[in-house]
């Protein structure tokens, strides 16, 4: 192994502490302890591979140490010193904890090659630590790529900047993490999940320029031109979680930055157009107003003229000194032909329907 392997002597008697550590000063770290109070003191403090520990030492609880042992990181392999071979004794051993024993008095033999089963056993108890550790890494990565792959979608369906916002939140809650939110659209900044007037926005608002990612005390700032965001809670900076977690969240602002600018630009489309359609029907209201003022004026002036050609007609028919038949006659048709000259109520009712129908669309035009 690259590392020597370091090992822990729990022993009351000097002589077997002594003659241990003659057999294990060549290839191995070694530390010996002649009280069992201090035991897992130490061990915290060193971390040792192996502990060689004789259980009859006074007021030594096996049980519990064996399984503070086994719970450090890396664990701890515990091997128990006796000098009963019997079963009962190998069998009190294994029940205690212990994963082997050595026996006394001490084979120089028999104790390297225990001491080496145990460093195999330790090798590949840290190989699969490593693959556990790899696979489940790897099942973590897969479902982070998976919230990010769910999170673009989400942002395309977006309709405002809120949407956006609860899309981003809804991703970062996989991460396990806390995040403050600034975007910046062109009407102004919007601050989600941290005050306007608080540290956090004047982080997101005021430091854009500085640097894309900046990384201190647990805490990591990732800038856009559209938007910045702030992880709190983070793992360790040297633990791989922290690294995938920046450069996934790095990619979500990236493409968060480009939902922005087009949504930016569908929100100023959608509001000139909603202006423009407004002024159109003002100006089509205008339209209906003069025309049915309009023609109410040339109502009243054909209504005028009508008047005054039935009196001018009527003097020249007594003029003609027709009979009262013949005059009666032209009277009556010239009155028919004069009434439905001046009658347009079917082209008024056909114009103001049209103009309606108009104004209608217009509206929904501009409810669509």
């Amino acid at each position: 192994m690259p590392d020597q392997i370091k090992v822990l002597l729990v022993e009351h008697e000097e002589q077997d502490i002594a003659l241990l550590e003659q057999m294990l000063r060549n290839g191995y770290i070694v530390s010996s302890l002649d009280d069992s109070s201090n035991i897992i003191k130490r061990a915290a403090t060193i971390h040792p591979d192996i502990a060689i520990i004789n259980p009859t030492m006074q007021g030594l609880p096996t049980k519990i140490l064996c399984s503070k042992l086994k719970s450090l990181q890396p664990p701890c392999h515990v091997l128990f010193l006796s000098s009963d071979n019997s079963t009962e004794s190998c069998a009190r051993a294994y029940a205690h904890g212990a994963d082997d024993y050595l026996l006394k008095p001490f084979n120089p033999i028999e104790v390297h090659e225990k001491i080496q089963v145990s460093v195999q056993n330790i090798e590949t108890q840290k190989k699969l630590i490593k693959a556990s550790d790899t696979a489940r890494t790897a099942i973590e990565n897969s479902f982070e790529l998976g919230t990010i792959i769910t999170f673009m979608e989400a942002i395309g369906g977006c309709e405002d900047f809120d949407e956006l916002s609860v899309a981003f939140f809804k991703a970062i809650e996989d991460f396990e993490v806390n995040l403050s939110l600034q975007i910046r659209a062109s009407d102004g900044a919007l601050n989600f999940r941290c005050a306007n007037d608080s540290l956090e926005a004047v982080i997101l608002g005021e430091f854009k320029g500085n640097a894309k990612i900046i990384e201190h005390a647990n805490k990591i700032v990732i800038h856009h031109d559209k938007i910045s965001v702030l992880l709190k809670d983070l793992p360790p900076c040297d633990s791989m979680k922290y690294g995938r977690l920046k450069d996934h969240t790095n990619i979500m602002v990236n493409s968060a930055g480009a939902r922005i600018i087009s949504l930016d630009l569908q929100l100023e489309l959608t509001e000139r157009k909603e202006q423009d359609i407004e002024q159109i029907l003002e100006k089509a209201e205008k339209i209906k107003n003069l025309f049915k003022t309009t023609y109410t004026e040339h109502q009243k002036t054909t209504n005028t003229r009508i008047t005054a050609f039935e009196q001018q007609m009527e003097s020249i028919f007594i003029s003609l000194s027709l009979d009262y038949q013949q005059e009666e006659l032209l009277l009556k048709s010239m009155h028919s032909l004069l009434s439905e000259f001046s009658d347009s109520t079917t082209l008024q009712r056909m114009m103001n329907k049209n103009l309606d129908e108009l104004l209608s669309n217009m509206n929904q035009l501009q409810g669509d």
